[in-house]
């Protein structure tokens, strides 16, 4: 009986508008549409994080692709529509809980979801939502309605960031590629949207007049983490080329703000014309794809139909496939502009936000915050090793000498805007410390002796990662 009402409500959200061809044209939203949309977001609430049977039948009825997306594609001057589509995507979207069933299905459906995500205009026309808030941040009257809205928008982002996880069946297969390509697909949207330089300002901001958005700080650090999971940074670092926009024109702040508005306004106005015009080439020929190990596949179809990354069913397995591949090694990306790309975005990282974004939420698990949990603190060793290693990196890259006197490390004429200059920790200072170094041997102390109880060896691997980092800086 439950399902036959979550039926009804699926189908009562609208109708798609499709040409002759069966290409998407339009969208009828239905009479009760907007009260639809509530008592779904109801069902989802209610869902059983152990069996996820309201999450399975949505996405096994497609409602994402059949109406949520077109909900906000075609449908964006009804704003409070657009809301509840966006909020019963992140319920949609949300991690899948370990100890759940039928996990590789769950993986699946995530990657689905992300697929038919990144294969539309839903990612701008969320942004767009964000153009009130970031003109109110601006001009310094930034409301908690205003923050309310970054928050959800943020969570969206990161929930889709952090579909990332497949078996190691799958990697082996033939999905595995399609899994990393969608993953930098998405990467580069984010990047193409202007997404990365909201992430970098609100995080420059964490500390500012606007003390709203110090309560997202670990939704901050999760972000981040997504952003770089499975990516290398030595690898990132060697992808930068001499003339890069490394430097102060790279320096996220305020003052790009309205810049940035003015592009989201741009690409609005763009949609708006869009929404009656097909939105995929016809084309159909031959095209390659970067596979996981570098080399190039041949492929025929569109390149860049939603159909060449919807993914292929597996079949549920039991046991030690439900491991997720980066339970196992990395898998960074191996193209180019990816790289060039995450390379200025943690330039920029560090050039303004890493320090203030770091502090907050050393000081939180100091204080033992009854919002931090011991995974919390994993991730947060992670990104502190991961941009503490980047850093490493690029110093010692940027060094045309490697003999050189250890009292001219610290000025070296070739290193960029984010060196030392001077400063023992420069923009690092987070990570080196004596307050994080505390921090980091105190807890790796405390799980290395209580390993026999918890067993919790991830925890004790991300603070010795971490810790043999900080040491080489030293």
């Amino acid at each position: 009986m439950e399902m036959q009402g979550l039926a009804g409500i699926c189908v009562g959200l609208g109708i798609p508008e499709e040409d002759d061809s069966g290409n998407r044209i339009g969208y009828t939203k239905g009479d009760n549409c907007s009260e639809n949309l509530k008592d779904l977001l109801r069902f989802l609430r209610r869902d059983d994080p152990q069996t996820r049977g309201v999450f399975k039948q949505v996405c096994k009825w497609n409602t994402v692709a059949k109406d949520l997306i077109p909900i906000i594609q075609y449908c964006q001057d009804d704003r409070n529509l657009v809301l509840n589509a966006v909020k019963v995507l992140v319920f949609l979207t949300m991690s899948i809980e370990p100890s759940s069933g039928s996990i590789p299905q769950q993986v699946e459906y995530l990657w689905g979801l992300k697929a038919a995500i990144t294969c539309s205009d839903t990612i701008p026309v969320v942004v767009s939502l964000l153009e009130g808030p970031l003109e109110n941040l601006d001009r310094g009257a930034f409301t908690e309605d205003d923050w309310k809205l970054v928050q959800l928008v943020l969570t969206l982002f990161r929930n889709i960031l952090a579909i990332q996880d497949f078996s190691m069946l799958q990697k082996v297969g033939e999905s595995a590629s399609q899994f990393l390509s969608l993953r930098d697909k998405f990467l580069e949207l984010l990047f193409h949207e202007n997404v990365m330089d909201i992430i970098l300002v609100i995080t420059q901001n964490i500390k500012g007049s606007c003390s709203y958005f110090l309560h997202d700080n670990l939704l901050l650090l999760e972000i981040f983490h997504c952003i770089f999971m499975g990516q290398e940074p030595e690898l990132i670092v060697n992808a930068r080329v001499k003339d890069s926009k490394v430097g102060g024109s790279s320096n996220t702040s305020l003052d790009s703000l309205k810049s940035i508005m003015k592009e989201e306004q741009q690409k609005k106005m763009k949609l708006s014309r869009q929404r009656n015009v097909v939105r995929h080439s016809q084309f159909s020929g031959t095209f390659t794809r970067l596979t996981m190990d570098g080399s190039k596949a041949v492929y025929k179809g569109n390149p860049d139909s939603a159909s060449q990354i919807l993914l292929k069913p597996h079949k549920a397995q039991k046991g030690p496939s439900k491991k997720i591949l980066w339970d196992h090694g990395s898998l960074p990306s191996m193209k180019d502009n990816i790289l060039e790309l995450l390379h200025d975005f943690l330039n920029q990282f560090l050039l303004g936000g890493y320090n203030d974004l770091m502090e907050s939420i050393r000081e939180d698990i100091e204080k033992e915050h009854h919002a931090i949990q011991n995974s919390d603190v994993v991730v947060f060793f992670q990104v502190a090793q991961f941009v503490t290693s980047f850093q490493y990196y690029k110093y010692f890259t940027s060094k045309p000498n490697k003999e050189k006197d250890n009292s001219q490390a610290f000025t070296d004429e070739y290193a960029d805007s984010t060196s030392f200059k001077g400063y023992i920790c420069g923009p690092i200072a987070a990570s080196m410390n004596e307050s994080m170094f505390l921090l980091v041997i105190s807890r790796w102390q405390n799980a290395f002796e209580g390993l026999k109880v918890t067993h919790d060896y991830k925890f004790l691997s991300a603070a010795g990662a971490l810790m043999r980092i900080m040491v080489n800086h030293t």
